[in-house]
């Protein structure tokens, strides 16, 4: 009872304050209640890519074999703040990406014999759909790609054409 007592006389004049400084007070109980929404978005942002992040690994494990050089980290996309599309995009190199990123550069007349699996121009892109309302599951696919983030148009008819080739789904 002691205790009890001990701390309501310590809380006691900081309630007193609160009480004849209600501005202040509702600033800090506003700006309490952002906080704690702001943390809570991480959270569950941090949650998901964890989420991403373990997938990829088992259908990688699963539908890919060798040696892998990962290019970028996973990056979340999504098409528009209310759309509601969201998609996971992640780039590695193998000896597959390597002999590829070869021809390719001999197709088009420049160096090829200072390529290595850390610096190929030819990668391979898996793209990470998360569960939705009509599809319950993740989904993937992957495809060989430059390393660059370009829209189809900007890429040259060889890597659309090498794209279009070595699309498969990953499941």
């Amino acid at each position: 009872m002691n205790f009890i007592n001990h701390w309501d006389k310590q809380l006691l004049p900081i309630f007193a304050f609160f009480k004849r400084h209600q501005i202040l007070s509702w600033t800090v109980s506003v700006l309490l209640i952002i906080g704690i929404l702001l943390i809570g978005v991480s959270v569950k942002s941090s949650m998901e890519m964890t989420k991403a992040r373990a997938t990829l690994e088992v259908m990688l494990k699963e539908n890919h074999d060798g040696n892998q050089i990962p290019r970028s980290k996973l990056i979340k996309e999504e098409s528009g703040p209310f759309s509601g599309i969201v998609w996971y995009d992640y780039t590695f190199s193998s000896p597959q990406t390597l002999a590829e990123s070869k021809r390719y550069l001999k197709a088009t007349g420049q160096p090829y014999q200072q390529v290595t699996l850390e610096n190929c121009p030819i990668v391979y892109r898996v793209i990470l759909r998360p569960p939705t309302k009509t599809s319950k599951r993740w989904t993937g696919q992957i495809y060989l790609d430059t390393n660059q983030q370009l829209s189809g148009s900007g890429r040259s008819s060889y890597v659309q054409a090498l794209s279009a080739k070595s699309l498969r789904d990953l499941n």
